[in-house]
């Protein structure tokens, strides 16, 4: 029988520690980081809503119509009350699709969100956060988040993602890499 030098033994016994070691995540952060590579979310469409601001009217004094003729059913000579203008406030419905490929998910994950014109440039982003703690593996739900006051135009085009990696530098954004292990 042959021996095996007794350093070798010794030697293959940290290195299968240090492999050990180094697959591991070495902190919450990483931990996180190595989750978020699990997630996917895509956009499943969106719908723009437009809604009428409701202000408080203030109070209208008549005005006298001193044109010739019937303006609008109005009597030359009849007091009329002057319009106030409608404002319209635009909504975006988003609905995103998100999924995860693993037996360890997180409570929640941050899912970048891009508003594009016509010719691809970007006009606005959004990062948000999503509840996924009742997410099953392997399963897609749909979530609907809303974007207010985005100037929305005729061309005009979303695009999400769960981004990975994440810099170090830009985890402070992202709420999972914040939350207590």
């Amino acid at each position: 029988m042959k021996r095996i030098p007794r350093y070798l033994g010794v030697g293959s016994i940290i290195l299968a520690g240090m492999v050990a070691a180094g697959c591991a995540p070495k902190s919450h952060a990483d931990k996180v980081a190595k989750l978020r590579g699990h997630y996917s979310a895509r956009l499943n469409g969106f719908l723009l809503e437009e809604e009428p601001v409701i202000t408080e009217v203030p109070e209208l004094e008549a005005v006298e119509i001193i044109d010739e003729g019937v303006v609008d059913g109005v009597e030359p000579g009849e007091p009329v009350a002057e319009m106030a203008a409608i404002e319209l406030r635009e909504k975006v419905r988003l609905d995103v699709l998100i999924q995860h490929r693993s037996d360890e998910k997180l409570p929640g994950v941050t899912v970048d969100i891009s508003m594009v014109d016509s010719a691809e440039r970007e006009k606005g982003h959004w990062r948000v956060w999503f509840d996924t703690s009742e997410l099953a593996e392997a399963t897609v739900t749909q979530f609907t988040h809303v974007l207010e006051e985005v100037g929305y135009e005729e061309g005009d085009g979303f695009f999400v993602e769960v981004r990975h990696p994440i810099p170090v530098e830009e985890r402070g954004d992202y709420r999972e890499f914040s939350q207590a292990p």
